[in-house]
């Protein structure tokens, strides 16, 4: 297992430990799973390992063991599941109950058919419930928790948007001089995010990231640039974060590959690399 080591000073009360996992892409299925769920299972698993699908089960196994072992909490950015399936949901239940584990929602979560929908509020609501309970004592859609005098916000915005609820409860989180670190499965766009994550890449391939700039999606295809596009509720909540001096960190995943970034006001935005490749982040905090 890679672990990359990350000193975060958000304003403890104490020193403590974190762990931050992202997209495992769990691909199980069984009888209770047709037969199309069951071949998805196999084609997902095999093209995420290079042909060693087991692997994946395995390494989320070790991860969650390092996680109970040591005592610390885990924050978990979303994609656990690369599908919904009864089998992912059941291996979720079963992990996510050994340890204590604060989770915000990634998109495949509620996937049915991996790219074979538009997804959003609607899609979503399909497994919602079904999905929240495999999920023990988390919300998936918003939450708050404060640990050792940090307060972390989890926030789904997995579909490139959040809603109105979502921006309320949030500029209240960062309304009473808490120290907050917010949680969230597709990272925030900044300008340093984007240079970081584009760099190497081709103009047409997307950033992937929540409230970037139309400008930058114009060499996108139709589909990715649609997806991809923010609205105005998602742009003040981009600017929140920029202008809240009590938000001291973000962290997210989406994007398979381990990035530190900088947000334009200079607090740091760590995203977490894939899980299905056996590499995490390990946070010591002051």
């Amino acid at each position: 297992m890679k672990v990359y080591e990350i000193d975060l000073k958000l304003g403890a009360s104490e020193p403590f430990g974190l762990w931050h996992i992202s997209d495992s892409h769990l691909c199980l299925a069984d009888e209770r799973d047709n037969e199309r769920k069951n071949k998805l299972a196999e084609s997902r698993g095999i093209s995420f390992t290079g042909g060693h699908p087991e692997r994946i089960l395995q390494y989320a196994r070790e991860q969650f063991e390092a996680v109970r072992e040591s005592g610390d909490t885990l924050i978990y950015t979303g994609d656990f599941c690369d599908f919904v399936s009864e089998a992912n949901l059941d291996c979720a239940k079963e992990l996510f109950g050994t340890v204590d584990a604060f989770v915000c929602a990634g998109n495949h979560e509620f996937s049915q058919y991996v790219g074979e929908a538009w997804e959003d509020e609607a899609y979503k609501a399909m497994s919602f419930e079904h999905v929240k309970e495999s999920f023990p004592g988390n919300d998936i859609w918003y939450s708050e928790r404060i640990l050792h005098g940090v307060r972390f916000v989890a926030v789904d915005n997995n579909y490139y948007y959040v809603l109105p609820e979502q921006l309320e409860r949030f500029r209240k989180a960062l309304s009473d001089g808490i120290p907050t670190v917010l949680c969230v499965h597709n990272p925030l766009y900044s300008e340093n995010t984007y240079e970081t994550i584009m760099k190497g890449k081709a103009p047409d391939e997307p950033p992937y990231l929540c409230g970037c700039p139309y400008n930058l999606l114009l060499n996108l295809n139709d589909h990715r640039r649609r997806q991809q596009t923010t609205n105005d509720v998602t742009r003040e909540f981009v600017d929140l974060c920029e202008s809240s001096p009590n938000l001291k960190a973000i962290l997210g995943g989406h994007l398979h590959r381990f990035a530190s970034c900088t947000m334009n006001s200079g607090i740091p935005q760590i995203v977490a690399p894939g899980g299905y490749a056996n590499e995490v982040v390990r946070y010591h905090i002051t």
